[in-house]
């Protein structure tokens, strides 16, 4: 049973079988290993390990030509991966399944990803996949010399740019199944409806150096919300390029470019080069400009005179850490948000907990602070009767409850719970979200107590900014539907 109604196969790998031939001493190949990660993450991101079906033929080697078996398999797909290569583009067998499945496209809403195992020339790409933007598992490591592929010929536990881009594709490949799941129940797409409403960013193009860490900016930014552009590959014609800038700028809070020692391609009818153009562009709209360089780069590495002026004069370029630099325009966009937030919801949230727990609670807080969302603390200190009668008014006019469990113990959870079962019958309105909020240590002892509508938010293991965002993100949505 697959994960989108009226699919059998939710997700058809395609690629060809030169890529997946492992090298001496390895058991695996790389196609194999790959997707081997990409479906355990991608379950993780689901929920199940058998949350969805993926097709891939191992047999690619021994077919003349597209069997019953892989056509029934491409037309019941929703989603189509294509490892594409060098190998990829000469397989007649690649071809013809990628000609099938792009006719098929046009009859049902299936999609495509791009994984580009090796350096694709844009003239080499097919026509039918050069608006699409690839999941690139290759790095050029130095100017003039060849791309170094990710996890070839297996990946290093150690390596960072190969794991990020398993997170990256199963983020957005989690996305699209949920998105197609949601239309074939409704009937109707939320996901451009959506990004209209997100904060956005548009994060520049960048040397091939870089590629790497503009991936790992756009994931962490993700996290939060915050929607990227561009989301399809430009044109690399000049005029083109300048129009596709512009549009996607427009919808943006703010301009995002990463430079290194490398002023990037600089065609002859664009003599100061796609990295340069796109500055410019963003200065001429007055958009915000965050860039970044490395606080380690040496400006005698940069022969390009206007370059190295650009990268070591600018003002708005901040030779610092690159995760500062990520915080810095997440937490830009994200304040920039809250204002137009805050107008249509009536939300508030009690948030009760223990003394020894208000650094857990805080974190909670500003999560909600950041979606406009108000919330209250329990009073410590005073009077016991004003405690209790405070306790009482924040479960009576609350639109949402959190119980925090940190350090406090199983039964004082329990005594909150039972005292929200005895008010809640008094409210006039149910609550629109409740939940206890488990956070370290990560031994503790169970509460075995279940209320109606109760959830469970476990970060025992420990919690970051990402992972708040992304986890109280279904409970603050209750919050903002029912409250709109």
């Amino acid at each position: 049973m697959g994960y989108v109604p009226n699919y059998k196969n939710d997700i058809f790998v395609s690629y060809a079988h030169v890529d997946d031939v492992p090298v001496p001493f390895v058991q695996t190949g790389w196609v194999t290993t790959l997707i081997g990660c990409i479906k355990t993450r991608l379950a993780q991101r689901l929920g199940r390990s058998d949350a969805y079906t993926l097709w891939m033929d191992y047999e690619l080697a021994k077919h003349v030509k597209l069997t019953p078996q892989i056509m029934d398999a491409l037309q019941q797909t929703a989603i189509m991966i294509v490892v594409l290569s060098p190998g990829y583009l000469a397989s007649d067998w690649c071809q013809r399944e990628k000609a099938t499945f792009m006719q098929l496209i046009k009859a049902h809403d299936s999609r495509v990803f791009i994984i580009e195992r090796d350096m694709i020339e844009a003239e080499d790409c097919p026509a039918e996949f050069q608006d699409l933007i690839p999941f690139r598992f290759w790095v050029r490591e130095r100017e003039g010399k060849p791309p170094r592929i990710l996890g070839d010929p297996i990946p290093d536990k150690e390596d960072r740019a190969y794991y990020s881009g398993v997170d990256e594709i199963t983020y957005e490949l989690a996305n699209a199944l949920r998105a197609l799941k949601k239309k074939a129940h409704t009937g109707t797409d939320d996901e451009g409806h959506q990004r209209e409403h997100l904060p956005m960013v548009y994060l520049a193009e960048v040397t091939d150096d870089l590629e790497q860490d503009r991936l790992g900016i756009k994931t962490y930014l993700n996290q939060f919300g915050i929607d990227v552009l561009p989301n399809t590959c430009y044109s690399q014609d000049p005029a083109q390029f300048r129009q596709c800038v512009g549009r996607d700028l427009e919808k943006c809070a703010a301009f995002v470019q990463l430079l290194s020692a490398y002023a990037g391609k600089k065609p002859p009818d664009l003599p100061q080069g796609y990295v340069h153009l796109q500055f410019e562009l963003a200065q001429s709209g007055g958009k915000p400009i965050f860039q970044w360089r490395s606080p380690l780069l040496d400006s005698s590495a940069i022969a390009d005179a206007n370059h190295r002026a650009l990268v070591f004069e600018a003002p708005t370029v901040r030779a610092e850490g690159i995760e500062d630099f990520k915080r810095t325009i997440k937490e830009y966009v994200l304040a920039r948000s809250v204002p137009e937030k805050l107008k249509p919801l009536d939300a508030f949230v009690f948030v009760n907990m223990e003394t020894a727990d208000r650094p857990l609670a805080d974190s909670v807080c500003e999560v909600l602070r950041r979606h406009g969302i108000g919330y209250s603390l329990p009073l410590i200190t005073g009077d016991p009767a004003e405690i209790r009668h405070d306790l009482e008014e924040n479960l009576i006019d609350s639109n949402g409850i959190i119980i925090i469990y940190g350090s406090s113990t199983a039964a004082w959870v329990r005594r909150q719970l039972m005292a929200c079962r005895k008010i809640l019958s008094m409210r006039e309105r149910p609550l629109r979200a409740f939940a206890v909020f488990e956070g370290p240590p990560e031994q503790k002892v169970q509460v075995d107590c279940l209320l109606p509508t109760l959830q469970f938010l476990n970060f025992r293991k420990g919690l970051d900014d990402a992972l708040l965002e992304r986890e109280l993100r279904p409970l603050i949505g209750k919050l903002v539907k029912e409250g709109a």
